[in-house]
């Protein structure tokens, strides 16, 4: 069996036979080179009418009248001193008793890894005076098998030459014979002669080296089927025997079988059947190590369905799930391929051709999957067209690792779609520098947070007709290390893809109330609007986190504003409703961010809880010099007062700008002509300067 089975099934093993005696009439303990008790069966707590509690960590003095025990102690002198091993009678007198009691024990002592004695492990079964006065070896034997007859595992006895001296129920129950057709004969009398000759080399390790061993063994019952058991077998010594073993025998057949669905669940793409991603790169692991022996060249082929979502959001998943079963049988069903194919994404393929002769081959391979999979897919009975683009990578020239040549693969597939979709790329080193420089943002954004390398930037909002500073926007700023500051652009999508905003988002709108709370005892009061995420609108947390900032800090009402897109909301008018309300019942003002930019619904945006919109800056930039731009922005702001709501321009940088939109009563404005975005200390002089 495998070393990463091991663990699993000697564990399994252990925890069986501690359960097991516990429910046997014997007592099982061990003890640590000074006598004290480090484990106790059941048996002996109730013999001492202790708890385990009150039982480990003592010696036998607690227990025993030591006087009348002398056998006892002279026993465990012996083992832990000199390493014998016991097999005999012990007369004891406990302490809450006067009547002397006999048992017949074997101690044998435990070494550590360099050979000392640390302790003793030992069992004992009380003997009755028949017992006591017999040598009879069938009366041994009886007795063993009332301390083993209930031990739900494989118990046997053999002697040097394999001769079984006892067995307990369940091995005589697995054979269907009885004792008389097991004691006295040898593993050849019992099994065929392959499975003897297995048997029979693990005992003979055991007893030529004097050393307990643990290994898998298999057997067939009396129909014939194979049962698999992990035995641990022990040597001993026997009165009248020069040598001889002890063997536990724990069946796993039904762990095996469960640990081999495990495995095919673990490598097995459940949809299509197919490998999946793990599976492919253990294989491909194996094929490298091939080629690099035998000079070959695998490559890798990673295609991936074009509009697939697509797909997905008109038909439903269920249709788009039979397309990825076909997409499989298709892949399988090509004999000319010669490859191996896994699913490795959601609409993601891959193809691994073991042995390619030049990339001329490898290209010639791939329009062929390309054209197979773009033959109409039946769905409800009706033709469905779909396309794939497919990126190439090959060994080694595109990487000498499953890891490396898959992740090339994909950059090249992924250039393939940028290039227009329904085609084939190869893989470039540009591509990989590409790819190279996303893997290193993805990892140093999974630790910003944590590192505390995010900031904020205030921009302040002018209101139109007195000047004055009326609010500041927030707007978050990486610091990344090594790089400086990095553009919101270029991380928050990223960070929305990798499932980070939320606790960005958290974070900023924290920071937010945090520099509030701070410059209200600095004598400042402002408002700060803070952005919001698809993800933060819609998680169910939201409501109860904003509500604990706003209390912890001491926020009042209308001095926190947060901005959504039209986008955002429309999405999921409905929850964004529900979220948008709860946000107004806390005092939270509501704004709406690059407003004219998507397709909102002016009968549901009237009934929104929003007090602001803002003119997104595309709007803005030509305003001067294009009379459409102006005539748009006065008809968004003329909709925005019919709605009662306030009006906020971005991006506001030139005065002619500004005037303009003074003249068709714009109400706020925002932009480089009066600040840039500003660090908070920065941020704070600006506002006492502008007070």
């Amino acid at each position: 069996m495998g070393r990463e089975n091991t663990d699993i099934e000697y564990q399994s093993t252990s925890n069986n036979l501690r359960a097991l005696f516990d429910s046997i009439g014997a007592y099982v303990y061990v003890k640590d080179a000074q006598g004290r008790y480090l484990y106790a069966n059941k048996a002996v707590c109730e013999l001492y009418q202790r708890d385990l509690s009150q039982v480990l960590g003592l010696d036998d003095s607690h227990f025993f009248n030591m006087e009348h025990s002398q056998a006892l102690l002279q026993n465990d002198l012996d083992v832990l001193t000199l390493g014998s091993e016991i097999h005999q009678e012990e007369e004891v007198v406990l302490r809450h008793e006067q009547q002397r009691r006999l048992f017949w024990t074997i101690k044998v002592p435990i070494r550590s890894t360099d050979g000392r004695i640390v302790g003793l492990s030992g069992i004992s079964s009380p003997l009755t005076a028949d017992k006591l006065n017999t040598d009879n070896a069938i009366r041994h034997n009886q007795l063993m098998n009332t301390i083993l007859s209930n031990v739900d595992a494989y118990i046997y006895v053999k002697d040097n030459d394999g001769t079984y001296l006892y067995a307990n129920k369940k091995v005589i129950e697995l054979y269907g014979t009885t004792t008389r057709d097991i004691i006295g004969r040898t593993d050849h009398d019992v099994h065929t002669p392959e499975i003897a000759r297995q048997l029979i080399a693990l005992d003979r390790e055991v007893l030529d080296n004097n050393q307990r061993q643990a290994r898998e063994e298999v057997v067939h019952d009396t129909a014939g089927i194979a049962r698999h058991f992990w035995s641990i077998k022990i040597p001993i010594a026997l009165p009248g025997h020069p040598s001889a073993l002890i063997g536990f025998s724990s069946e796993i057949t039904e762990l095996l079988t469960l640990r081999r669905d495990l495995e095919l669940k673990r490598t097995t793409d459940a949809l299509t059947g197919l490998r999946n991603r793990l599976a492919l790169e253990e294989m491909l692991e194996r094929q490298l190590a091939d080629a690099a022996r035998r000079s070959r060249a695998p490559a890798v082929l990673m295609l991936d369905l074009d509009q697939f979502k697509y797909l997905n959001n008109t038909l439903g998943q269920q249709a788009g799930d039979e397309v990825l079963r076909q997409v499989a049988q298709r892949l399988e069903g090509a004999s000319w391929l010669k490859g191996q194919p896994a699913r490795v994404g959601s609409n993601a393929f891959a193809v691994v051709l073991p042995r390619v002769t030049s990339a001329e081959e490898a290209a010639s391979l791939a329009e062929r999957v390309r054209l197979r999979l773009a033959e109409p897919y039946v769905l409800d009975n009706q033709p469905f067209q779909l396309t794939a683009s497919l990126g190439i990578s090959l060994y080694p020239h595109d990487g000498k690792s499953p890891q490396l040549l898959l992740a090339n693969a994909e950059s090249a597939m992924y250039h393939a779609k940028d290039q227009g979709r329904n085609q084939c790329c190869f893989y470039s080193a540009s591509l990989g520098e590409a790819v190279s420089r996303r893997l290193d943002l993805e990892r140093d954004l999974r630790c910003a947070l944590e590192a505390g390398q995010f900031e904020l930037y205030y921009q302040p909002k002018i209101a139109a007709d007195s000047g004055r500073t009326v609010g500041l926007e927030a707007l978050i700023r990486w610091n990344r290390a090594g790089h400086g500051l990095v553009p919101p652009d270029q991380f928050i999508p990223l960070a929305e893809q990798l499932g980070l905003i939320v606790s960005i988002g958290d974070w900023v709108v924290e920071q937010a109330c945090r520099q509030m709370s701070q410059w209200s005892a600095e004598g400042i009061s402002v408002p700060i609007a803070v952005n919001l995420s698809p993800a933060q609108l819609s998680s169910p947390d939201l409501i109860q986190r904003v509500s604990q900032l706003l209390s912890h800090y001491q926020i009042p009402r209308g001095h926190l504003h947060m901005e959504v897109t039209e986008s955002m909301m429309m999405h999921d008018p409905a929850l964004a409703s529900v979220h948008l309300q709860q946000l107004s019942a806390l005092g939270v003002e509501l704004s709406i961010d690059d407003f004219g930019t998507g397709y909102s619904s002016m009968a549901y945006l009237k009934r929104l809880p929003v007090q602001t919109i803002k003119l997104d800056r595309s709007f803005v930039e030509r305003i001067a010099e294009d009379q459409r731009d102006a005539d748009l922005c006065a008809g968004l702001i003329a909709l925005a007062h019919k709605l009662s709501l306030q009006v906020v321009a971005e991006g506001v940088e030139t005065e002619a700008q500004r005037a303009i939109l003074a003249a068709l009563d714009c109400d706020l404005f925002q932009g480089y002509l009066f600040s840039r975005p500003l660090p908070s200390d920065q941020a704070a002089a600006y506002l006492r300067q502008h007070r």
